[in-house]
């Protein structure tokens, strides 16, 4: 076995610091954005709890792979930003993403299982 070691000791210099200067502008923005995601992500978490006719019509629209119909369901909720949504036999995921400019800040997932 092989260890190689070695220190060089620059306390207080800029060399230590491996990342670049902190600037919190795009991490605030992205947790604003965030919770906008949260908001919507939120809305159709309670549609599904709430409505026996939605929640079954949500999963047979799924079962039969009608994509159309599901986002459809989704967007009628009242959310602002429609999610990338996937299912499978197990159940439903919904990828909720925003951005700040043109990158990609923050997403919220949601995976529900119905199995």
């Amino acid at each position: 076995m092989h260890c190689l070691f070695f220190h060089i000791n620059r306390i207080g210099t800029d060399q230590d610091r491996p990342y670049p200067e902190v600037n919190a502008t795009l991490f605030r923005t992205s947790a604003d954005k965030a919770i906008s995601l949260m908001k919507d992500a939120n809305l159709v978490m309670s549609k599904i709890t709430s409505s026996n006719s939605f929640s079954s019509e949500l999963m047979a629209a799924a079962q039969q792979s009608d994509q159309k119909e599901v986002e459809r369901m989704i967007q009628s909720t009242g959310i602002k930003k429609k999610p990338e949504i996937t299912y499978n036999p197990d159940g439903i995921t919904m990828n909720f993403v925003d951005y700040a400019g043109d990158k990609e800040c923050c997403h919220i997932i949601t995976q529900l299982r119905w199995v």
